[in-house]
């Protein structure tokens, strides 16, 4: 790379846009020479710790002013952002962003506007922050047929379900998340899996070929977990995570998020704390496992540097960075016919044939039984089930006739078990 001049702005000056300009103004100029110009905000007269002269509140300026070539967008939301970053790629700027909502809104709009403005789009920040995943599936394994993506891709909901294990509440553990800066006072994107489920429509259009809407990805949280999940999951040898998993096959691709039981063994199983990991299998390269820090300024601020690097490279060669995205191999499979093994708990009364009732509703909905186990006397025994493989819709119908049997006072919960 030649050691040229390249005019960088920032769209935001919050916790991560502030952490990028600091990185930008210290930068080894020996690396690359990078100008930082302007950097827009809604109050220009707050006090910060940069040169004010910095500092705009007219995005035009920063549209309009051709020696500014690459422009940073970190200001969150989808809106002013996502029409910010198409009016700079039609103006002919390469535009690098951590935000994953405008990607999981229109990432294949704005890769086409890069693609036929010969620009360049990235946004390694945006899935999995500090972990540099996107560019080798983007680039490195553009050529492999994959089968399957699937991660631990939210931080906050990681440490939560870490700290369960270990033996907090929910409530304690997401209060604990709160104190350390993980979780927002409202916490539902994370713990509901919304935050998961926009990155896993990201990763769904650059693995699969596939846009699915919000809608389409079966969403499910951590919230109904508790610490006695966790105590019969070890007693399976197994831990519970929060997974994003993407499957494509001949009968169809489904992306979906929701808790799941991992065996010890598995790689995710040893992803603790608010870091993240992110799955790829592949017909020639059977399994790759990439993991680390997934949230904060820091790692989010690293991979927007490393996007710049890529953009100042990028623009010697006067090129889009993007290959044709794949195309699709299949049409999409909806939740009810992916096939999936549960673990249940059951609350019922300890009768003769109350098990032979359960077992014979599962049958009449194809569903078997591979373990049993019960604990306790009287009114509320536990049953604790694991299934064999079956459809969803099998396993949430047979659930349904369950949950109306007399003898069962409950269902307690019902967590998929991740094969």
């Amino acid at each position: 790379m030649q050691n040229n001049t390249y005019t960088v702005a920032v769209l935001g000056a919050g916790n991560i846009g502030s952490n990028v300009i600091e990185r930008l103004l210290d930068f080894d100029r020996e690396l690359v020479n990078i100008d930082l110009k302007k950097v827009l905000v809604s109050d220009t007269s707050k006090k910060r710790d940069f040169d004010n002269s910095l500092f705009t509140n007219s995005f035009e300026e920063i549209l309009n002013d051709e020696s500014i070539q690459i422009v940073i967008e970190v200001l969150g939301g989808l809106n002013p952002g996502k029409e910010y970053i198409k009016f700079l790629l039609e103006k002919g700027k390469s535009v690098i962003t951590a935000n994953k909502d405008i990607i999981a809104d229109c990432g294949e709009e704005l890769i086409a506007i890069a693609q036929k403005n010969n620009v360049c789009l990235y946004f390694e920040a945006a899935v999995a922050a500090g972990i540099p995943v996107l560019k080798p599936l983007i680039e490195s394994l553009r050529g492999e047929e994959l089968t399957r993506v699937a991660g631990i891709i939210n931080g906050t909901s990681n440490y939560i379900l870490t700290s369960m294990e270990e033996g907090s509440s929910y409530e304690d553990a997401l209060h604990d998340a709160q104190e350390l800066g993980y979780a927002e006072p409202d916490p539902i994107n994370d713990v509901e899996g919304i935050d998961a489920k926009y990155k896993a429509m990201i990763l769904s259009l650059l693995c699969f070929g596939v846009s699915p809407t919000s809608d389409e990805v079966f969403t499910e949280g951590i919230s109904r977990i508790t610490k006695e999940d966790f105590g019969w999951a070890k007693r399976l040898d197994k831990t519970i995570k929060l997974v994003a998993q993407l499957d494509s096959s001949d009968n169809g691709f489904n992306a979906r998020v929701h808790p799941v039981l991992v065996d010890f063994k598995h790689p995710l199983a040893s992803i603790r704390g608010a870091l993240n990991a992110v799955l790829v299998e592949g017909k020639n390269i059977n399994q790759l496992v990439f993991s680390g820090p997934g949230a904060g300024p820091a790692p989010t601020a690293s991979a927007i540097i490393g996007d710049v690097l890529s953009a100042c490279h990028q623009l010697e060669s006067k090129q889009t960075n993007w290959y044709p995205l794949r195309s699709s191999v299949g049409g999409s499979k909806s939740i009810g016919s992916v096939e999936s093994s549960w673990f249940i708990r059951l609350s019922v009364k300890d009768e003769p044939g109350v098990l032979a009732s359960i077992a014979g509703l599962f049958g009449e909905e194809n569903v078997s039984i591979e373990s049993v186990i019960q604990e306790g006397r009287g009114d509320n025994a536990e049953l604790v089930l694991v299934t064999h493989e079956a459809t969803e819709e099998n396993l949430t119908t047979a659930i349904t006739h369950i949950a109306n049997l007399e003898a069962v006072s409950s269902v307690t919960s019902t967590v998929r078990v991740y094969s």
